[in-house]
């Protein structure tokens, strides 16, 4: 790292390489490599991208534990990393288990401390587990200060509730699209031809969703839903794209419909944007979300998209999202409704006005970083 650039540590990142994840590198991609540098520290065992971060000049750093586990020693792993030379730290927050990383960084005098709030509950399996997580999020949220950081980012005003709470005024908490290359993602019909024929899906109505599979995601129920969708709409084919600790009872529940011939599973990708120009419908029946990127990437596709009315409303940046709740046949209902077809156009200009180009959105974040707001 050179010495006149403003440093900044991300933290955590995981080998989940979910939306957390994939938004800090999507941050690094777009931020003026002149001005800034990216560090990135994760408690996971090992990244599988690691070479990635690293060839693109960045550093990272293992933490051997997270503070739940052994407080003094992560403390002490990621002071040291602070001390190496950064000027600032960006948390990305799904939900409060403690401020050791928030206090750490201010024993290490870094001068700009970030909590980005990106989540809207506790995305555990376990119901168990999940209940007493909720219940120390919310000790914890109660005495969450305005001192631990110097500032408050937040993808939705849901997730900056379910966050930050009452003890944050609202006139702190800065708004922080989850934005994206909109080139990347606008819809193309020659590109949407070329794809679906390579992978065989010239003559299918496809219905799909992208996203780690995982409580939260709520795949399951799509599953439910399109073995009746299918019996319907003979040329109906599910394109599930992700990878995650579900994956094994998604397949099994495919068997046990028999639906195994119309179901795709893709894996975890790194070219969604094909995927989605693939499509002819985005499902996304999640049971929460901070704000979904997957969501605001498939507008931008031009997609019509059928979302739990559980997300929250600002995910809906055009026409072309319907909230519908998590009731087997108004999903299936609202899946069929597309199944002959529709005329799919491109949002560029609804995106860019709605905040979501993330070439413009990068600044916000820059002058953040530059403690210039």
């Amino acid at each position: 790292m050179q010495n006149d650039k403003i440093k900044i540590l991300h933290f955590p990142i995981r080998n989940s390489n979910g939306g957390v994840t994939r938004s800090a590198m999507k941050l690094w991609k777009y931020i003026d490599h002149d001005r800034f540098q990216f560090g990135f520290a994760t408690c996971s065992k090992k990244l599988d991208f690691e070479k990635d971060i690293l060839d693109q000049g960045c550093k990272l750093h293992y933490i051997s534990c997270y503070a739940e586990e052994n407080a003094e020693q992560f403390c002490k792993e990621l002071k040291e990393i602070l001390m190496g030379g950064y000027d600032a730290i960006h948390l990305n927050t799904s939900w409060w288990k403690s401020f050791y990383a928030e206090q750490v960084a201010h024993e290490a005098g870094i001068k700009t401390i970030i909590v980005h709030a990106r989540s809207t509950f506790v995305d555990l399996t376990d119901s168990s587990q999940r209940e007493k997580e909720l219940l120390e999020h919310e000790k914890c949220k109660k005495a969450f200060t305005s001192n631990l950081a110097t500032h408050f980012l937040t993808c939705s005003t849901d997730a900056a509730d379910f966050i930050f709470g009452e003890q944050i005024p609202r006139e702190r908490i800065w708004p922080f699209h989850n934005a994206l290359d909109i080139e990347r993602y606008s819809y193309d019909e020659q590109k949407r031809i070329e794809i679906r024929h390579r992978l065989g899906l010239d003559d299918k109505f496809v219905v799909g969703s992208i996203g780690r599979m995982a409580y939260a995601k709520n795949q399951l129920f799509l599953v439910d839903c399109f073995a009746e969708v299918q019996k319907k709409a003979e040329n109906a084919v599910l394109l599930l794209v992700g990878d995650g600790e579900l994956k094994e009872e998604l397949h099994k529940q495919v068997e046990k419909y028999q639906i195994s011939d119309k179901v795709i599973f893709v894996g975890a990708v790194d070219n969604p944007e094909d995927y989605l120009q693939a499509m002819d419908v985005f499902a996304l029946p999640s049971r929460f979300e901070g704000l979904p990127n997957v969501l605001i990437e498939a507008q931008a596709a031009g997609l019509k998209c059928i979302s739990s009315n559980l997300i929250t409303k600002e995910a809906k940046v055009t026409d072309n999202v319907v909230f519908v709740e998590l009731e087997k046949e108004k999903w299936i209902d609202a899946v069929l409704k597309y199944s002959q077809g529709y005329a799919r156009k491109k949002t560029d200009a609804q995106m860019r006005s709605a905040g979501y180009d993330i070439k413009q959105e990068i600044q916000v974040l820059e002058k953040i970083y530059a403690r210039e707001a």
